[in-house]
């Protein structure tokens, strides 16, 4: 399981971003796990992440389903358009190869309007990804995200990522 026996963190690029991101060590008992994130796009806005996920209670060895609250703090290429937004959503991962570490995992976030703020009236962050484990602490992954913005004012959508990306993990323990 990545991540599922200590810390880990991951970078992922594709022809138009690089996102950092960090999963910690939570309350061992609830199983739940702290989160942390930074995405750079090349119009170069910034979004930082922090969130807390737990397991939903449905876990064996092959499929996990997580779910939690993310934060998003995002300073947008435009001046005057930065997005404070708190989302609820879920992670699922189904490993196919257990010798490998073969697995699908998706993850999918949405705020709605009530809970963002600034100038945007929403945000959904999709990404659906395929990854396969080199050695004990080193997995490499492929896939897709859709991640955007409602904006409120023009009533336009901001895509900050739309693409597929590549990346590698390390587990720290």
């Amino acid at each position: 399981k990545e991540g599922a026996d200590g810390p880990y963190g991951e970078i992922a690029l594709s022809d138009d971003t690089l996102q950092l991101r960090f999963v910690g060590d939570g309350d061992r008992g609830a199983g739940s796990r702290l989160t942390g994130g930074f995405f750079l796009s090349e119009e170069r806005d910034i979004v930082l992440t922090a969130g807390m996920i737990f397991p939903a209670g449905f876990d064996d060895n092959r499929l996990q389903i997580n779910f939690g609250p993310r934060a998003y703090a995002a300073l947008l290429e435009e001046e005057n358009e930065d997005v404070m937004a708190v989302s609820l959503g879920g992670e699922i991962r189904f490993e196919m190869d257990t010798d490998s570490g073969f697995a699908v995992v998706g993850e999918a976030y949405y705020a709605p309007d009530i809970l963002t703020f600034g100038a945007a009236n929403n945000l959904t962050d999709l990404s659906a990804r395929l990854e396969i484990r080199l050695q004990q602490r080193l997995t490499v992954f492929g896939g897709m995200r859709w991640f955007e913005f409602d904006l409120a004012e023009d009533e336009d959508t901001r895509t900050l990522q739309e693409e597929l990306f590549v990346g590698v993990g390390w587990r720290f323990d």
